[in-house]
């Protein structure tokens, strides 16, 4: 080979491989930084894997997340290395325990504690859960921790369960489950110091929106999880029952309750198949937390405790729209991370835009707020922009002369997931950008390679880029369409993640508005549309590389080897354009394809038409897929195929119903039977531990679990 062209393939095979590794390592959600040398591990079985390196190769997101999930708030947890300790506690000494009722304290200083309002029976866990807080320095870390905070909160979350009418001592639920943190998010999405799930949240009157988050917000949340509670007692009778449905849902304790014939939160514990192995460990340990709380000198937490924080009392006072929490925090000369965490409900660490908002300070800084008030500056400055669906945020920078890391820092915008429908940002009334300059200005059109589709009379053919905002149930809702029939359109398997940068074709009205819909939809004209798999898709991509395609006539001894040194190409980069093993030996005489730039033209053909052969017959009318009209209504329920009355499937590629299970999630189990009714077979999900539980009647009420119940400790 002539040494300037073995240099140039050994610079290409260099930037093959760190392409590569670039590839694999690099993260995957915009703008996040590369994972340092030092980064957290996890353990999985015997391995300690890179907490970062795994979020990069999942997306940034959660472990196990649902096709249909575009966004998750990430977890955090300050004890979280406490919480391990615990968990393993549990795991080594109480694995196979199951709490079997004790006659009495089975020690005398157990008998000498001071009992809580809440009944006490002695069990077996609870007695080694206050072994593990008085006598193990794991333990004794951990309740120290939370005793230290408690006392900064425990003055405002009393009263309150006072008022709903429950036992006051119900605030160690909350010990359990944050450690009275009003930050911590659990990686099931429960959050909050009571840890709800944002269904049940809802139920309960706090809202949950892009700027705020009322989980977080440490008296709405405390009135709602007492409100929960007693509602729960009220269904159950006993608190030991109500702090199982707490932790598990009230929906599978029915079920037990259901299938044992016992009502008995203890009885429940020992049959077999009864409640959650968490569950029988959640309510004894809460009893536990109960007893420490109430006998504090036994636990050596007392008043005496070094570090405790002092109790916070704070006032409300209102500012403009889109005030920065830092920016209050520096008017009264006070720790910006206190104030983040009094107002823990505003994601985005300033008050939402389009509104004066109620913010609290300590109450010793209420003179100095009134003093410098008028030096706080709220979304004067900036201005307001209401997404539209399958909107980026670049896009959104060059329109408004702005630009992305502008966006991010007034936004504080850390996913892309983030960027649903109507969700307002705020935008630099100026723009910051150090040049003068907006962003780029228009990108090049989009390549449309599709599958063939041939639209009716009555519609038009329009694309939509996928964004990492976009979901199965967002898409289906934004064009009115349903899910499968952008599936068979656009032969995509159901069961795989849309990608960021797919161009997606689906049909429409002709009457379709986009911009009345708020989503963002490419005429024809707009896209380079071509034929998936096409000679015409296939060299367009080349094109971008500087390459063409050409076809080889193999000569006698020749292998993939050899040819390859022929064009810079590897043997691996021949077996995979052609579909070859990488050890065949083509016949003499073969054409195969090759990609080369200009300079390696020299001895080749014109290239044979693409494997799937696309372009071998081109479509009529009367060899065209037949496609279902799409409804005047546009409301068709996920899961039902082919046209409008047919009950037959609809045709397409190999992505149809009855050869791929459509997808399931909350929210997406419904289907219609022939009469119409919705029907639902699916098993259930425990809302918080995100652990399966048994299929439930959907009929019935006393088997519907409320949706979303908060998280169980540990989780937090």
């Amino acid at each position: 080979m002539p040494a300037p062209l073995r240099r140039r393939r050994e610079r290409q095979t260099l930037r093959s491989w760190a392409l590569g590794v670039l590839t694999l390592f690099q993260p995957l959600v915009v703008g996040a930084a590369p994972a340092p040398a030092d980064e957290a591990r996890e353990r999985v079985g015997p391995l300690r894997v890179s907490t970062g390196g795994r979020d990069s190769v999942r997306g940034g997101r959660p472990d196990g997340a649902s096709i249909h999930e575009s966004h998750a708030s990430r977890s955090h947890d300050p004890d979280a290395g406490q919480r391990e300790d615990l968990a393993t506690f549990e795991r080594e000494q109480l694995a196979g325990v199951r709490p079997t009722i004790i006659d009495a304290a089975p020690e005398p200083w157990m008998a000498a504690l001071q009992l809580p309002d809440l009944p006490v029976r002695w069990n077996q866990q609870t007695v080694a859960y206050l072994k593990y807080f008085r006598d193990d320095p794991r333990g004794q870390a951990l309740i120290k921790g939370w005793i230290r905070r408690m006392s900064r909160y425990e003055h405002i979350l009393r009263p309150i369960l006072k008022e709903v009418g429950v036992p006051e001592d119900l605030v160690f639920v909350a010990m359990a489950e944050s450690g009275f943190n009003p930050k911590v998010r659990s990686r099931v999405g429960a959050a909050g110091m009571w840890q709800f799930m944002e269904g049940t949240g809802r139920v309960y009157g706090l809202e949950h929106d892009y700027w705020v988050d009322e989980r977080h917000d440490i008296e709405r949340a405390t009135y709602a999880a007492a409100t929960y509670l007693k509602d729960l007692r009220v269904r159950f009778g006993s608190w030991e029952m109500a702090l199982a449905g707490f932790n598990a849902g009230y929906g599978l304790v029915m079920t037990s309750v259901s299938r044992a014939n016992s009502n008995n939160f203890w009885a429940l514990c020992e049959v077999e198949s009864g409640l959650p192995h968490a569950t029988t460990m959640y309510v004894p340990k809460i009893i536990a937390a109960a007893l420490v709380g109430r006998n504090r000198a036994v636990f050596g937490v007392g008043p005496e405790l070094q570090g405790t924080l002092p109790p916070l009392r704070w006032a409300q006072v209102e500012v403009g729209p889109a005030t920065s929490i830092a920016t209050v925090a520096k008017t009264i000369d006070e720790d910006p991370a206190l104030l983040e965490e009094i107002n823990a409900q505003l994601l985005r660490k300033r008050t939402p835009p389009g509104r004066r908002y109620p913010l609290r300070i300590p109450r010793t800084k209420l003179r100095a707020f009134e003093q410098g008030a008028g030096r706080i500056s709220s979304e004067g400055d900036t201005r307001q922009h209401s997404v539209r669906y399958g909107e980026t945020l670049a896009e959104i920078a060059r329109q408004l002369g702005t630009t992305e890391p502008a966006l991010r820092r007034l936004n504080d915008l850390d996913d892309l997931a983030e960027l649903e429908r109507d969700t307002v940002l705020l935008v630099p009334a100026r723009s910051d950008n150090k040049t003068g300059k907006p962003d780029a200005g228009p990108r090049p059109r989009p390549r449309a390679a599709v599958p063939q589709l041939a639209a009716g009379p009555e519609q038009r053919r329009v694309f939509f880029e996928v964004t990492r905002a976009t979901t199965p149930r967002g898409l289906s809702e934004a064009f009115g369409v349903p899910w499968e029939r952008i599936v068979a359109w656009n032969d995509l398997d159901p069961q795989a993640r849309l990608q960021p940068g797919q161009v997606l074709q689906l049909l429409v009205p002709r009457s379709f508005d986009a911009r009345a819909a708020r989503v963002v939809a490419l005429e024809v004209a707009q896209v380079d549309l071509m034929v998936r798999g096409s000679r015409e898709h296939l060299e367009a991509s080349l094109r971008e590389r500087g390459l063409t395609r050409r076809g080889y006539h193999v000569r006698k001894n020749e292998d993939l080897q050899k040819i390859g040194k022929k064009f810079d190409l590897s043997d691996g980069d021949l077996a995979r354009i052609n579909g070859f093993a990488r050890d065949h030996r083509p016949s003499p005489g073969t054409i195969i394809v090759v990609y080369v730039d200009r300079a390696h033209e020299r001895g080749t053909v014109p290239a044979p038409p693409p494997r799937n052969n696309t372009e071998a017959e081109p479509p009529s009318p009367a060899t065209e897929p037949r496609i279902a009209d799409v409804p005047s209504a546009m409301d068709a329920e996920p899961g039902s195929v082919g046209a409008p009355g047919s009950g037959e499937p609809e045709p397409g590629g190999p992505s149809t119903e009855d050869r791929n299970k459509l997808p399931g999630k909350q929210g997406w189990s419904k289907s219609r039977s022939k009469d119409g009714a919705s029907k639902s077979g699916k098993s259930g999900k425990d809302s918080k531990s995100g652990k399966k539980s048994e299929p439930r009647k959907a009929s019935s009420p006393e088997h519907t679990r409320l949706p979303g119940a908060p998280a169980e400790a540990g989780d937090g």
